[in-house]
């Protein structure tokens, strides 16, 4: 070795690499490397935690009520008029193993929901028959997301959508048309698709479905400009499509941008029934009332609906379903100052909310086997329906906004308007609430305690997708539990 080195170290005392560059560099060099292959790694997670976290439903209460006016008595006779409320239509797509765009109006997995009703008495030419409703009430989902699925980057803005909603209209009438060849009835349809925040409303037929808007606090029906082309249209009716045409079972489609709930309370769809009773003005006057609450809005209006068209001896299938757009949801703080600690329910988990009930037992809706109660006693057992459980629990909602409109004094604070309504309150609760906590006194009666999330869920039914979005001082919708029938008040 003429230099006296190893030769291991090409010269330079062994501190160096393969490469001749020494140690520190290398190892600095690795640190580095070891760095930015963390962050690969970290971006590949999060990029699979966001490509299979869920999508979020729109965040909306939604609710239909649907009744036979005069119709056939038949225990097995098929509805006339069926809707279809898909909450999360997100959910069903990855379900069905459809890939929906990721662009445009589908950015960020944005909300998307459906909401249709498919009404066989809208037809002019054929006389009304349930087949055409049926099969596109278990269909048009399906034609729905093949077309939406069918749009691609810069292809997924508004004009599109209504195009695929248009084509979905055109598939399921040609797929009708074909599986039944011999069955002569047709129907109309309102539709009602949400993504993001845009609105999309389709009508055909007789049927209508629109948007509220409110107007110097004033809720009124959002006029659409142009004549409505497809009021005549139907899916299905082959005799009215003999020529081949495509044009009977075309839609009237319109989007728009919503502006939130203060400016767009709610959304409508009627069967053809009910509009040719009611106006729009008439019906979306009436659902106003009812703020946030679809189930009551709609069943006091096809209540009143089916009284009129019992003194006009008509004959048909009723039927109205509301969408109402609930405000932002709340940011729950995953860590609180110990100052400012929320109250915790029985199980010791924060962001609890207190309410107050009345609940009323119905003799076809039995507590299930081990159900959790809001109460370990019990009242007698009472004989009375579900729809006379709601008949009465609508009354009690129109009590309590009448007694507050009544007031000469109106409470100026959510603690003044909890205290004002105590008194109607207990008044009611002991009167009609089948729950034990009904006859407690002052302000403990029909009182739930802190609940949690957890709490809300195990009572079943619809109970914790109604309460969940109340702010304090405001009442549910009409909502179900293993229990009963419910409306519930947030008063904390």
């Amino acid at each position: 070795d003429d230099g006296g080195h190893s030769g291991f170290g090409q010269g330079r005392g062994g501190n160096e690499g393969m490469s001749g560059a020494p140690m520190w560099q290398i190892k600095r060099k690795m640190v580095e490397y070891e760095k930015q292959r963390e962050n690969l790694v970290q971006e590949l997670i999060q990029e699979h935690e966001d490509r299979t976290k869920p999508a979020e439903a729109p965040n909306v209460l939604v609710d239909a009520v649907s009744v036979n006016c005069g119709g056939s008595t038949a225990s097995k006779a098929k509805p006339l008029v069926r809707h279809v409320l898909v909450k999360d239509l997100n959910k069903v797509a990855q379900l069905k193993n459809f890939e929906l765009p990721k662009t445009d109006l589908f950015q960020d997995k944005a909300p998307l929901g459906l909401y249709a009703l498919f009404d066989g008495q809208s037809c002019s030419t054929t006389p009304a028959g349930p087949a055409a409703a049926e099969y596109c009430a278990r269909n048009f989902h399906t034609k729905v997301l093949e077309n939406l699925k069918m749009l691609r980057q810069g292809s997924a803005n508004a004009a599109y959508v209504k195009a695929a909603l248009i084509k979905s209209f055109h598939d399921l009438d040609a797929d009708y048309l074909e599986s039944k060849p011999q069955t002569e009835d047709g129907c109309g349809a309102a539709v009602c698709m949400l993504l993001g925040s845009y609105a999309f409303i389709a009508t055909l037929g007789r049927c209508s479905a629109w948007l509220a808007e409110a107007v110097d606090g004033k809720v009124q029906p959002l006029k659409f400009g142009g004549p409505a082309r497809a009021s005549s249209g139907s899916l299905g009716e082959p005799a009215r499509k003999g020529d081949g045409g495509a044009g009977a079972c075309t839609p009237e489609v319109h989007s728009i941008e919503l502006e939130g709930p203060d400016s767009h309370p709610f959304l409508l769809l009627a069967a053809s029934s009910v509009m040719s009773l009611y106006s729009m003005e008439e019906l979306t006057g009436a659902a106003a009332e009812f703020k946030m609450q679809p189930r009551a809005a709609c069943g006091d209006i096809i209540a009143a609906t089916a009284e009129l068209a019992k003194s006009r001896q008509m004959s048909s299938h009723l039927l109205l379903a509301q969408v109402c757009f609930l405000p932002p949801k709340e940011v729950k703080p995953d860590a609180q100052p110990a100052a400012k600690k929320a109250k915790t329910s029985k199980l010791g988990v924060t962001g609890s909310i207190r309410l107050r009930h009345i609940m009323l037992r119905t003799t076809d809706g039995a507590a299930k086997p081990g159900a959790v109660r809001p109460s370990a006693a019990a009242k007698p057992k009472v004989a009375r329906t579900h729809q006379e459980a709601e008949d009465l629990l609508r009354k009690a909602l129109k009590d309590l906004r009448q007694n507050l409109k009544s007031a000469t004094r109106p409470p100026r604070t959510v603690n003044d308007l909890i205290v004002f309504e105590g008194k109607k309150f207990n008044e009611l609760c002991r009167a009609h609430s089948d729950c034990p906590t009904s006859q407690k006194g002052g302000a403990m009666c029909g009182d739930l305690g802190w609940m949690s999330e957890q709490d809300l869920a195990q009572l079943g039914g619809t109970f914790k997708e109604k309460v969940e979005p109340l702010r304090p001082g405001q009442w549910s919708d009409i909502c179900t539990s293993d229990q009963g029938v419910h409306v519930v008040q947030r008063v904390a």
